[in-house]
């Protein structure tokens, strides 16, 4: 074999392995770029399932926070007809009460004495029946807040 034959040889190899080396640069870039486009595509339904569920989850709060308003205000309501209510009754039991006493007191300061006690109890029953509603409508609110929650703890974990 000669140097010509040789080098050509060389040569040939040389020129082969260098388009080999181009053609699985070019196959490679292509997977890489095909890759590349997948994830691209994937990160983008990844976002996009991502604001349904943030979407899905905010319509569900603001339902809840709906809810809770409404049972916060049915609350209210039902605290003042039970308030109105027992300070009817109370009014009608001391007017009995009172009644009962002046038909009883046979002298003025009997009477003064009876009217003195009549609205000393009457006060006081007022202000603790006061204070009974202020904890009561308190505990209805914290009750209703920690239900809605507790709902909203809830969807959150079945997302």
């Amino acid at each position: 074999m000669s140097i010509k034959s040789g080098v050509i040889g060389v040569a040939i190899a040389a020129a082969l392995f260098f388009g080999l080396h181009m053609y699985g640069a070019k196959q490679y870039s292509k997977g890489y770029k095909l890759a590349q486009t997948e994830h691209m595509a994937a990160v983008v339904q990844a976002e996009k399932q991502a604001r349904k569920i943030e979407r899905e989850l905010t319509e569900k709060m603001e339902v809840l926070d709906r809810e809770t308003q409404q049972k916060l205000e049915q609350v209210a309501i039902a605290e003042r007809s039970a308030a109105d209510e027992r300070v009817r009754s109370a009014a009608e039991e001391y007017a009995a009460r009172y009644r009962r006493a002046t038909a009883l007191a046979t002298a003025t300061a009997e009477r003064e004495a009876a009217d003195t006690a009549i609205r000393m109890f009457a006060e006081l029953l007022g202000g603790l029946d006061e204070a009974a509603e202020v904890y009561a409508a308190e505990a209805d609110r914290r009750r209703i807040a920690g239900l809605a929650c507790e709902a909203a703890y809830a969807n959150a974990q079945t997302q």
